[in-house]
């Protein structure tokens, strides 16, 4: 049967788009375009067809993305893009190589070009030649670049896409790219990468709906060429649903029978049916071809299938004429009209002859130079080539690292390790793995992943067996650990790897473990050894020239220093680590200088020079491709932290921003975390506690996540006054953290209790006198242990910062606060104000949401000393502040504050004065005389009167009646 074709029908809007979108950057005005679609519904014929119209006046370039698994090859479009070129226009590929040798490394034919796996490209560098290369290419004449089937894209290439959609300017370049719409399913990692993408200005969308009935029934009698039978027509219309490619398929297996025969309605059903169609050797032909993927180069199928050429060429010819296969671009080999079709047609291959067709593919890639590791691995892993497999596997691995790949990396190589159980390689061999996947893990931000791994595979290195391999496995485990929590476990096995590798004579690998060793004892508290180990760690690595384990030390002593009291040393120190680590390409430790410093600053609260070193450190890490690593990762949460204090609350959540971004589970936590501060500050008080119990699980991961989210959380319960709430749990965490952080009275407890103190204190405004006693006898005991805390989590002879100093006076006001509240041991007027006072002085060292908080509680105490006019000051000040970062719990604080303060409820001869409406509200929670004359420092006398006063104005009787009408009549809130 003749091939089935059809005329472009419809699309004429959508057509003119495009074109308006290509044409526009003859101009120099860069266009991106989001092209999307269901499958088979016309994006790559429209594409097509607008292509044919611009190439006599534009440069086009195609690049596929193709479905090759969990970690295709990175940037794989761009290398067919390039290799498409050079068949056509060798010498402007020529010209490219030289003028920009880094993108020369993907010209070859595959990524696997990058030789030496030591050889590493920084992604910056490479994002930056690909867009001076597209934009050396569009000076001669406009250029549009086409990327199809995003959906399938690794996370590299979809970065690389995201950097040219920012980068480009004033530059005579289109970018169309297209994704299968049905295929981006809610988890689909392009979902965030696509939000991303369209916030940027020059990007815009274009979504292809099915055609409609009209449509659909010209394109039918197209095909046909002529008029159809109206039940056929109805049927394959119904069937179709308007996607154009189920329609042609329909129409083309109508050709063989008739709609009554039961035609498939599932797509494979029908795609088979036109398989079926071909004679017995083009049918194996398509099977074959198959097996590599939709695309698959006329010279591999030839070498796979070992038919003579002539016979081989009728067959595909056959293939070709049935619609089954299309040439692929550029004459370079055959590729499936639809990759649902190449699909199909795989699933339909009996086990044994997958077996059989990847093992002809692994032979015949092995006799190709330059072929891509990641494909071999792929192929010989179906055709249960295990060994092929696994050391194809590992050089994937080194290539996507290479590459700055890391999360391709860690996949390849979590592959090989378990292909090893198997396999069975030399020890040393298996240790090299361990310890590269480590890396991987760490680099990708999943170093969680990376200490399972390690854990596991310690059962295959006995201590009787090989002492190297087994030490080496004992680093990779403790590096990977020390990228999160760390307790004496990671410690105890770079105690025994020490024991196991002779530091006689020095070797790189014995600087590097006595560095992680030093870097976990000086985390765990063990200064002295760290000390020690660290300055060995220098010398050794000195004589043998292992510069990262040299930055590493160096860094260990520098913070070490920073804690001995000496922070500008410390910095001077960091400065000259982060200057030798960039430049000797050492990336782990310059990330780890880079926090280090900022944190310095952070702690020293100089927040302008923290955020900028904490940015400067973002940027770094996005620039080559470690973002997710540990410190790059921390360095971001800090930057939203830096700004949340300083009262930039927009600032702090567009820093956790992670639109576009394909972001570990444990980074995704952290971010969450931090921005749940922003959330309950700003009353999303059920988002903020549901988030506690969602992120529970990654608290042992890093700690810092369950710290934000649970101030967050009792900062909610202060709000709420939800006492009991916050004592379960403060208790809860206390016990979580003090595990994870090998001590109970980590310094943070001392907020925490703190914040728990408020949550007392505000249910004790409105609680009867037993429950009053109730929670000041808890109180007790909360004050009690964050007093201990401050003795026992501040190590010897090393003083308490600026921060815990303000905490520490919180900490004593918010317990005056509770008893005053609750009018039991009550401070005095004086004492009261003064502890105040002091917090307000203390937190004025830059933490401006704090300080608006503790200038509304001591505007409180102001007003029921009778200051109002400096009660108004403070209350003005936090209102201020409250405002700028949309904080309306605080807002709603301060407003029941001046309320009371500033204005009566009521105007005429009866209304209250505000020191009444005080008296009623103290009335209406059953206070006595004398409790409300404590509590607003007043004379018991002076109570009386008052009381006296209200009941006249009220026209009640007594002061329960008083309550009653009070509540009933809005005086008071109920």
């Amino acid at each position: 049967m003749p091939r089935v074709m059809s005329g472009f029908v419809g699309r004429s809007a959508e057509s003119a788009t495009l074109l308006d979108t290509v044409r526009g950057v003859e101009k120099s005005a860069p266009a991106v375009l989001v092209l999307d679609g269901d499958a088979g519904v016309g994006k790559t014929r429209l594409l097509s067809e607008v292509s044919e119209q611009v190439a006599a006046d534009h440069l086009v370039l195609t690049g596929q993305c193709l479905d090759l698994g969990d970690a295709p090859p990175p940037y794989l479009p761009f290398v067919q893009a390039f290799n498409r070129m050079a068949v056509e226009a060798p010498q402007r590929v020529a010209e490219l190589r030289e003028a920009h040798p880094t993108v020369a490394r993907l010209l070859g034919g595959s990524p696997s070009h990058a030789a030496d796996p030591s050889d590493r490209l920084e992604r910056g560098d490479l994002f930056e030649s690909m867009y001076l290369a597209l934009v050396s290419l569009s000076r001669e004449q406009p250029l549009l670049l086409v990327i199809e089937d995003v959906h399938w894209a690794d996370q590299a290439t979809r970065d690389l896409l995201g950097f040219l959609f920012r980068r480009l300017g004033a530059d005579r370049i289109a970018i169309v790219v297209t994704y299968r719409s049905d295929d981006v399913h809610r988890r689909h990692p392009l979902r965030a990468t696509l939000a991303e993408w369209l916030r940027a200005p020059i990007v815009s969308r274009l979504h292809l709906d099915p055609l409609d009935g009209e449509e659909m029934r010209t394109l039918i009698t197209s095909l046909r060429g002529v008029p159809p039978d109206e039940d056929d027509l109805r049927s394959i219309t119904e069937r179709a649903e308007g996607n154009a490619f189920f329609a042609e398929e329909l129409v083309a297996a109508t050709e063989q029978c008739d709609s009554s025969a039961g035609l498939p309605w599932q797509l494979a059903d029908v795609l088979l049916v036109r398989l079926d169609r071909l004679s017995a050797p083009a049918r194996d032909i398509v099977r074959v071809a198959a097996v590599s993927g939709r695309m698959v180069s006329h010279e591999l199928l030839e070498s796979v299938v070992g038919e003579p050429s002539a016979a081989l060429d009728v067959a595909l010819r056959e293939a070709v004429d049935r619609n089954v296969l299309e040439p692929g671009p550029n004459g370079r080999g055959y590729i499936f009209r639809h990759a649902l079709l190449a699909e199909a047609v795989y699933d339909d291959l009996l086990p044994g002859e997958r077996v059989r067709l990847h093992a002809a593919y692994v032979a015949a890639l092995q006799q190709r130079p330059g072929a891509s590791a990641a494909d071999l691995a792929r192929h010989a892993l179906a055709a249960r080539d295990l060994p092929t497999a696994y050391t194809s596997g590992i050089r994937a691995g080194d290539e996507a690292m290479a590459l700055a790949a890391p999360q391709e990396a860690l996949h390849h190589y979590t592959s090989a390790l378990e292909l090893a159980e198997q396999i069975a390689p030399p020890g040393a061999e298996l240790a090299d793995l361990v310890v590269a996947t480590a890396e991987a893990s760490i680099a990708a931000g999943r170093s969680v992943r990376g200490v399972h791994l390690a854990r596991a595979a310690l059962a295959s290195f006995p201590a009787s067996g090989d002492p190297e391999a087994r030490a080496r496995v004992l680093y990779a485990y403790a590096s990977a650990a020390m990228h999160g929590e760390i307790d004496h476990e990671p410690f105890n096995a770079t105690t025994e790897a020490l024991t196991l590798v002779p530091a006689d004579p020095p070797s790189a690998f014995h600087a590097r473990l006595a560095a992680v060793h030093a870097r976990i004892a000086h985390t765990i508290g063990r200064e002295v050894d760290g000390a020690r180990w660290a300055q060995l760690a220098i010398a050794e690595g000195e004589l043998v020239g292992a510069r990262d384990a040299i930055g590493d030390a160096e860094t260990t002593l520098a913070n070490i220093e920073h804690r001995s009291g000496d922070p500008a040393a410390a910095a001077e120190l960091l400065r000259g680590i982060i200057a030798r680590a960039e430049a000797a390409g050492d990336l782990g430790a310059e990330f780890r200088g880079r926090f280090s410093l900022g944190m310095l600053h952070y702690e020293a609260f100089d927040l302008g020079a923290a955020e900028e070193v904490f940015v400067q450190a973002g940027q770094r890490a996005q620039r080559v491709g470690r973002q997710w690593e540990l410190f790059a990762m921390h360095a971001r949460s800090m930057v939203s932290l830096v700004k949340y204090m300083s009262g930039d609350w927009d600032g702090a959540l567009q820093a956790l921003d992670l639109q576009g971004e394909h972001a570990p589970p444990v980074s995704v936590a952290m971010f969450a975390a931090t921005a749940a501060r922003v959330r309950a500050g700003r009353g999303e008080a059920e988002v903020v506690l549901a988030d506690v119990g969602r992120l529970r699980p990654y608290w042992p991961a890093e700690g810092r996540i369950a710290l934000f989210s649970v101030i967050a959380a009792l900062e909610v319960y202060e709000y709420r006054g939800a006492a009991d709430e916050a004592l379960r749990l403060l208790g809860s965490t206390v016990r979580d953290l003090g595990e994870l952080w090998l001590s109970p009275w980590f310094l943070a407890r001392v907020e925490l209790s703190t914040l728990v103190l408020g949550a007392l204190a505000a249910e004790a405004k409105d609680a009867t006198q037993q429950r009053r006693a109730e929670l000041v006898t808890a109180g007790s005991r909360v004050v009690a242990d964050g007093r201990t805390t401050l003795t026992e989590g501040v190590p010897a002879g090393r003083p308490l910062g600026v921060e815990g100093q303000a905490w520490q006076r919180r900490l004593e006001a918010e317990w005056a606060r509770l008893r005053w509240v609750a009018d039991i041991d009550a401070s005095t007027e004086e004492e009261h104000l003064r502890l105040w006072q002091n917090v307000v002085d203390a937190f004025g060292f830059g933490d401006a949401v704090h300080l608006s908080r503790v200038r509304t509680r001591y505007a409180e105490v102001l007003r029921a000393a009778g200051r109002g006019a400096d009660a108004t000051e403070q209350a003005d000040l936090a209102r201020h502040a409250a405002r700028a970062m949309g904080a309306t719990p605080l807002l709603e604080e301060i407003r029941r504050l001046g309320t009371s303060a500033a204005r009566p409820r009521d105007s005429g001869p009866q209304a209250l004065t505000a020191r009444e409406q005080e008296v009623l509200e103290l009335i209406a929670t059953g206070r006595s005389n004398r409790q409300i004359a404590g509590q607003l420092y007043i004379s018991e006398k002076t109570v009386s009167v008052h009381v006296s006063n209200i009941l006249a104005k009220l026209g009640v009787a007594s002061r329960t009646e008083a309550a009653a009408h009070a509540r009933r009549t809005g005086l008071v809130a109920t």
